[in-house]
């Protein structure tokens, strides 16, 4: 299916076109353009997103900050949400991928010597600044064998008119029903009840299959003991 079949289907879904008819290119114009928007307001919300990206990059010794976003230097589209961002010792065979903590704004705003410098980092602090996201490590790795790896919800990009589209089962339908209730109001029309239920029945089952397990993390600081419990000793 293109992007044209796809805006035809949502007209027909709407009345305005009968099985017969082809859209304006006035019509066609209008409707990629709600379109985009639609996919644009997506990209907010983590579940309508189906997969993830891994993207590594190099990193110099003693820089703390890197840029995220097109031609940024983490070169992926700037992402509203990451889902993980580690780092890798390239002198390992094979690198050595190592784990780093999430800041909050609170706790990167808390640390009184954000210039300090270490061989490796230990936490990340992501502030989505735009148009490029900004990644900072602490402690600043100070090293030039390493590497970030930054794993980033990818959301389906925006579409031109002779598009293919090739997305997961679900959003074909999604995408149609979606577009027919937002586009209606211009061709002043009233959706039905029938396709307005079906439109978020669509979105509750895309968002249903993009679901993920998660693993828990808990703050160190809130963790009572700092080692390991021994069962046998029964000592930390």
């Amino acid at each position: 299916m293109t992007t044209r079949d796809l805006i035809a289907a949502s007209l027909k879904r709407i009345g305005v076109l009968d099985a017969a008819e082809a859209p304006s290119p006035a019509d066609q114009a209008d409707a990629l353009l709600r379109l985009n928007d639609l996919i644009d307001g997506w990209a907010t919300e983590r579940l309508t997103i189906y997969t993830q990206t891994r993207t590594t990059w190099n990193l110099v010794a003693s820089q703390a900050s890197y840029t995220v976003g097109i031609g940024g230097d983490v070169n992926i589209a700037r992402p509203v949400f990451i889902e993980n961002l580690r780092f890798q010792d390239t002198t390992q065979t094979p690198a050595l991928e190592m784990y780093l903590a999430p800041l909050t704004d609170d706790a990167y705003a808390a640390i009184p010597q954000k210039g300090l410098t270490a061989t490796y980092p230990t936490s990340y602090y992501y502030n989505p600044t735009y148009p490029f996201g900004t990644v900072t490590f602490w402690m600043i790795p100070n090293v030039s064998y390493l590497q970030g790896v930054i794993y980033a919800a990818t959301a389906v990009t925006e579409l031109g008119l002779n598009d293919t589209i090739a997305l997961p089962p679900g959003y074909r339908r999604f995408l149609r029903d979606s577009l027919a209730v937002e586009i209606a109001p211009e061709f002043d029309v009233q959706p039905s009840q029938t396709l307005v239920m079906a439109a978020m029945e669509a979105k509750a089952n895309i968002k249903r299959a993009n679901i993920r397990l998660r693993d828990l993390h808990v703050d160190p600081i809130l963790r009572p003991r700092q080692t390991a419990y021994n069962i046998y000793s029964d000592t930390p």
